[in-house]
């Protein structure tokens, strides 16, 4: 199958684990090695995953599995959130009336009727007054750790809530963050351009370049 295979993140602890057999026993120098190049990998898969994120608008008519849908969402869980509030639910959509349903409430979403499956993200107002913050950095950490694992997600933020929130019986102080495809890329668009660093990045005060 022509499918990106998931990177594989180093655990530290399990370094430590495997070269110590004694629990005070003094870093050797191998182990020195092993945990400075797993540092070194992390890093560089953390910051490689960011910039090769994309928008995924086509997919293959595969349905994810339930282990890599897991990791998925304990990487949202692990996201941070006001005093850990913690005020995030995901709702998994597999159904396809379903989907088609709410693609039609989607100006801009209208793919969302052809992915194996979708992911409702949700936030409590009542239980953060940072809900929507929350959510959507939870959000985020979804879409990075699918992008991980070689799968796809688009943030489609334009949409009619309170249909969608009829749709999906959310209580009432739940509100929709966004609602994302998750699946196998058919296609993966180039990187879209970005402003130049300079264009971004102040010193101070609003306006005064730092560059």
């Amino acid at each position: 199958m022509n499918r990106r295979m998931p990177r594989i993140s180093t655990n530290i602890r399990f370094y430590q684990t495997q070269c110590h057999l004694h629990q005070n026993t003094p870093y050797s120098y191998i182990e020195k090695y092993l945990i400075n190049l797993s540092l070194k990998i992390f890093m560089k898969n953390c910051i490689d995953t960011i910039f090769e994120r994309r928008s995924i608008r086509r997919y293959k008519n595969e349905q994810v599995q339930d282990e890599l849908l897991f990791q998925v969402i304990r990487a949202a869980q692990y996201a941070p959130s006001s005093w850990n509030r913690q005020p995030w639910r995901f709702i998994v959509i597999r159904d396809k009336e379903k989907l088609k349903r709410i693609s039609d409430l989607l100006p801009y979403g209208k793919f969302l009727s052809r992915v194996p499956m979708a992911i409702a993200i949700i936030s409590s107002e009542k239980e953060s007054d940072l809900w929507l913050v929350d959510g959507a950095i939870a959000t985020e950490n979804l879409m990075l750790a699918a992008e991980e694992l070689g799968l796809g997600t688009c943030w489609i933020a334009e949409c009619d809530r309170e249909e969608i929130k009829k749709m999906l019986d959310l209580p009432d102080g739940f509100h929709i963050i966004t609602i994302t495809p998750l699946g196998y890329p058919e296609i993966k668009p180039k990187a879209p351009s970005r402003k130049k660093i300079e264009e971004v990045l102040f010193l101070e005060k609003f306006g005064e370049k730092y560059l």
